[in-house]
């Protein structure tokens, strides 16, 4: 159990290694231009942190507690790998170039030289992870999701998340099929560089067919995040500006499907988000 906890504090890392190796290109982009090149980011950590929170919607009605670890790859579309950037006047060229995922910066001639914009790193699939666990009574269920803050040296980075489940039918007798509500709060934050926080509401449906139960759920969410960062005027004219903006991803709706094998008090789950960002979600549970 403990090597599983560390692979998925590891998964977090992906992102912070992935955030490093663009940090310095922010410098390329004003308050007025960082937006388009980060929201993909900001809809990768929505998608992900918005994920695993169910994998049944039977919720004890004496008493519930359940511990598990999650795991996620979220694909990005293509058509958040690309965008087409905000030119100074009289540049009348236009064309495409890479956001935080995609691959090659553009560059754009006109009457003041060439404006040069950021390569991504050339990502479309990035895995997270995290641990989280349960508490449930009378039909309701408490999710905590938590990774104390870890010192990476020049920063730290945390996470924590709460959610909260509801029995629905509980109140209709002799439903063949469980109902709950679930309303789901997630922060992710790197020390003066980003902080990231995710909000969704969602009402999902399972139903159990011997150590097999298949589940479902449609779910409306949101992200965002401040981004702290230093620009640097590329002519060399003016000093360098530190930028604070807020920027908000393309979560929306996701509708999500997935089937969970229980042995005792073991159990294994996966599933498939269909939204902006599609997401693959494993999950090893222990439940008492």
């Amino acid at each position: 159990m403990k090597k599983s906890f560390f692979s998925l504090i590891i998964a977090l890392f992906l992102f912070v290694s992935s955030y490093a190796q663009v940090e310095d290109r922010f410098g390329y982009l004003d308050d007025t231009q960082i937006s388009d090149y980060v929201k993909p980011l900001v809809t990768t950590l929505g998608t992900a942190f918005n994920s695993a929170s169910y994998h049944s919607a039977s919720i004890p009605k004496l008493w519930g507690f359940g511990i598990s670890f999650n795991a996620m790859l979220i694909l990005v579309p293509d058509d958040q790998l690309t965008y087409t950037p905000k030119l100074p006047e009289n540049y009348i060229e236009s064309g495409e170039t890479a956001t935080i995922w995609g691959d090659k910066g553009g560059a754009f001639a006109g009457p003041d030289g060439f404006v040069v914009f950021p390569a991504g790193i050339n990502k479309s699939s990035i895995p997270i992870g995290y641990p989280q666990i349960s508490f449930s009574t009378m039909g309701t269920e408490l999710l905590v999701r938590y990774l104390p803050k870890i010192d990476l040296g020049e920063t730290d980075i945390g996470f924590w998340g709460l959610g909260i489940s509801h029995s629905i039918n509980q109140y209709i007798p002799l439903v063949p099929v469980d109902f709950a509500v679930q309303i789901l709060y997630n922060s992710f934050s790197m020390k003066d560089l980003v902080d990231a926080s995710n909000i969704a509401f969602n009402v999902h449906a399972s139903k159990s067919f011997g150590l097999f139960t298949g589940y479902a759920g449609l779910q409306y969410e949101s992200s965002s995040m401040d981004l702290s960062y230093t620009y640097t005027d590329p002519n060399g004219t003016n000093p360098d500006q530190d930028f604070t903006v807020s920027i908000d991803g393309d979560n929306s709706f996701r509708f999500t499907l997935g089937g969970t094998l229980k042995l005792a008090v073991v159990g294994l789950n996966i599933d498939y988000s269909l939204g902006s960002q599609s997401v693959v979600t494993g999950g090893l549970s222990f439940e008492f």
